[in-house]
């Protein structure tokens, strides 16, 4: 990925005082060093926003952080974020950062201060 070395116990504290001031959904997952994914498919859901399968793969490929969520990832880049269903290697989500929400652009900032 990026190789960043970013203290991602630090971002996990982080976020989770975002989630205790309800501003990051308690469901994000843990935060951890993006795993390399190349996308199989991907859902109609995920294109909405008009995103393209190139798009998503390139959200993955430069993520700067990426949630652990049981089954599925969000990968988190400063140009999008893609929700990527680990099995299948399917997105089911994604979207470009003009779309980013308040919780997203929260994270990003955590990141941007190194965690």
């Amino acid at each position: 990925m990026n190789g960043n070395n970013m203290d991602y116990k630090a971002v996990n504290n982080k976020i989770n005082e975002l989630i205790n001031n309800g501003i990051v959904n308690p469901s994000i997952g843990k935060a951890k060093e993006p795993v390399p994914a190349k996308i199989e498919a991907i859902n109609k859901h995920g294109m909405k926003r008009g995103v393209t399968q190139e798009e998503a793969q390139g959200f993955i490929d430069n993520a700067v952080v990426m949630f652990d969520q049981k089954t599925r990832s969000l990968y988190v880049s400063r140009e999008g974020n893609a929700v990527l269903l680990d099995k299948e290697k399917r997105v089911i989500s994604a979207y470009r950062k003009e779309d980013f929400d308040d919780s997203t652009k929260a994270i990003l900032e955590v990141l941007n201060n190194g965690g």
